[in-house]
């Protein structure tokens, strides 16, 4: 019964470090596409505010729809290879973005949001990392440690 409660305790930190991670590579994406717009006007900084305020739900719904089974791949790589590195989260992070773009098949071509998308991909990746990631299958570890000092 404890080691179900693990797994499923493992498998909510998981959802919650994927959709934090998702959440922020949306903002980190719409940073990069309004931040550029801001040049000083106190009125028009407040209206492209707004504008990326309103567009970073929709830019969350579409990089958690398009990056999802990618990122459900990584996650369970991760939790069997029990790999804790930042590095390698932060380049499955943007694996798995270059993949999502990669869905959208006739954006890929374009090199300025493929560079956008990855560079996203590692911010989401860091995050992914620092809620789940650094713990990734250690709860297996405990399991079969436990298993073996039960079966002796």
């Amino acid at each position: 019964m404890i080691r179900f409660l693990s797994h499923i305790m493992r498998f909510i930190l998981i959802t919650i470090g994927f959709v934090l991670a998702v959440v922020a590579a949306s903002a980190f994406m719409v940073a990069l596409a309004w931040g550029g717009l801001f040049h000083g006007d106190p009125q028009s900084e407040r209206l492209l505010t707004l504008a990326a305020g309103l567009s970073l739900p929709v830019m969350v719904a579409f990089a958690g729809y398009y990056s999802f089974l990618p990122g459900l791949v990584f996650a369970i790589l991760t939790e069997v290879l029990g790999r804790r590195s930042w590095l390698f989260h932060a380049l499955g992070g943007m694996v798995v973005a270059a993949l999502a773009l990669a869905m959208r098949s006739e954006q890929v071509r374009q090199p300025g949001l493929f560079m956008v998308a990855i560079a996203a991909g590692a911010v989401g990746g860091t995050v992914y990392w620092l809620v789940a990631g650094r713990s990734a299958g250690r709860h297996l570890d405990e399991a079969k440690i436990s298993a073996a000092s039960s079966g002796s």
